[in-house]
């Protein structure tokens, strides 16, 4: 018998559909084959979580270049991507944002869109849910990833509640299997 992942807040509990657990990066190279534009979202925590030498922000810009990936920052997450001199990336409101990738033909704030796969962290965890609950009822053309350390269930994908170390070596996964970090 194979136990579901819950929650890591437990009243955060979705209904009959709850996103698939993904303890390596390699289940996601389907979803990378179809995608034609993704986005990734950051949030004000990243800038505070360490990654490797440096901390999430480091990994957003690395990630981002390996997947040819837009960022939008979320919560004043901005600054630190000023500060890296990063110019992908825009600001926006994280509720603003979910609003808007309920619309299919929506262009985001490039230009460039619409997306049709969003890769999302460093949130506070009850945003976080929120904002997926609305990509998962209303956005349905778009594949959602939590890449945060807890299991978010309005994903299609989310890592298990995890361990630290565990953790940052599937999110070097996630980079190579886009062809960074090399």
């Amino acid at each position: 018998m194979v136990m579901k992942p819950v929650p890591w807040q437990t009243g955060e509990i979705c209904g009959p559909d709850a996103a698939k657990a993904m303890k390596s990066a390699d289940v996601l190279k389907r979803d990378f084959g179809k995608c034609k534009k993704r986005l990734l979202i950051v949030g004000s925590e990243a800038p505070t979580q360490k990654h490797g030498k440096g901390d999430m922000v480091d990994y957003a810009i690395e990630l981002s270049k390996a997947g040819n990936m837009d960022v939008i920052a979320t919560g004043g997450a901005i600054k630190a991507f000023v500060e890296r001199g990063f110019d992908r990336a825009k600001t926006m409101g994280a509720m603003e944002l979910a609003y808007r990738l309920q619309h299919p033909d929506w262009v985001g704030p490039f230009g460039k869109g619409p997306y049709d796969m969003i890769m999302i962290y460093g949130q506070p965890y009850y945003m976080q849910w929120t904002l997926l609950s609305a990509v998962m009822n209303f956005g349905t053309h778009i594949t959602a990833i939590a890449i945060g350390r807890y299991f978010q269930p309005h994903a299609k994908w989310s890592f298990p509640n995890m361990k630290e170390k565990q953790y940052h070596v599937v999110l070097n996964e996630i980079v190579e299997l886009l062809g960074g970090g090399k």
